[in-house]
């Protein structure tokens, strides 16, 4: 599996708490590198882990932390604003090769079980979910439809958290375009009107 650098903002004061950030992601498998610089309270980390994972494993030492990017790479991010307001959450699509896009998301509020994350045609949110079209597909040639790119699972805590290795999806082409993720047990078609389509 590919990794991605993620910057990192962490409070710290002192060489102990650069060392106690340290220890915190120490022989952690999928953890390549870690780099420290407690000058600018930055903390790089190159893995194939999760953003929330990351930063949870940070954040056990008792220090401040934030995300601040995806270092040396193309990346974008779409924050759930539209649709239901009960969820939010932030996807996070980094390119860090020219055939390989990273797909790093939290979202909560999801009822528990499978949901399908697409990209759909349009990033035209006037209208909620309504108005972002179909599911976008713009090579329409046979297998997967360029759009839809994978299910994630909710934990019966209402979060889905995820990250995946996309072959398919091109940063360029989905920027401007919209983030949709919808109840795969009530909606396995290419039908919004049902209501059924949570957030974009």
């Amino acid at each position: 599996m590919s990794t991605t650098k993620i910057e990192f903002a962490v409070q710290m004061t002192c060489e102990s708490c650069v060392d106690a950030v340290k220890k915190s992601v120490e022989n952690v498998e999928g953890i390549k590198s870690v780099d420290v610089d407690l000058k600018t309270d930055s903390v790089v980390i190159d893995s194939n882990l999760s953003t929330l994972d990351l930063q949870k494993k940070l954040e056990s030492t008792g220090r401040k932390v934030a995300v601040k990017g995806y270092a040396g790479s193309s990346a974008a991010v779409s924050i759930l604003e539209a649709g239901d307001r009960s969820i939010q959450g932030v996807v996070r699509f980094v390119q860090v090769t020219p055939n390989v896009c990273i797909i790093d998301g939290t979202i909560d509020g999801l009822k528990a079980g499978p949901h399908q994350i697409s990209i759909h045609e349009c990033g035209d949110l006037s209208e909620g979910c309504n108005s972002v079209g179909n599911i976008y597909n713009s090579n329409n040639k046979s297998g997967r439809m360029y759009g839809n790119i994978d299910t994630v699972f909710a934990e019966k805590n209402g979060r889905a958290a995820f990250r995946l290795e996309d072959n398919v999806i091109k940063l360029s082409e989905v920027i401007g375009r919209s983030f949709v993720i919808s109840d795969k047990t009530e909606n396995n078609k290419n039908e919004k009107k049902t209501g059924l389509w949570y957030y974009c």
